[in-house]
């Protein structure tokens, strides 16, 4: 279930890496990845740790270079 209180808001665009809580289910990964295509016709890579975007910047330190 999803903690509103916790909601951020985030402007997806296509490719950004996002990170989604470890207790997160696969389906809801699923889920968010579907929504996330179907709201900004956008595809973003969804991996489970504490959710936040990282930017550009924050990516290509990590050598997950954007192209």
């Amino acid at each position: 279930m999803i903690d509103f209180e916790a909601v951020k808001k985030l402007r997806v665009r296509d490719g950004d890496l996002l990170v989604v809580p470890e207790s997160t289910d696969q389906e809801d990964m699923v889920r968010l990845a579907e929504c996330i295509q179907l709201m900004n016709n956008a595809r973003a890579v969804i991996v489970r740790g504490p959710l936040k975007l990282l930017d550009d910047t924050t990516m290509n330190k990590l050598g997950w270079y954007r192209a």
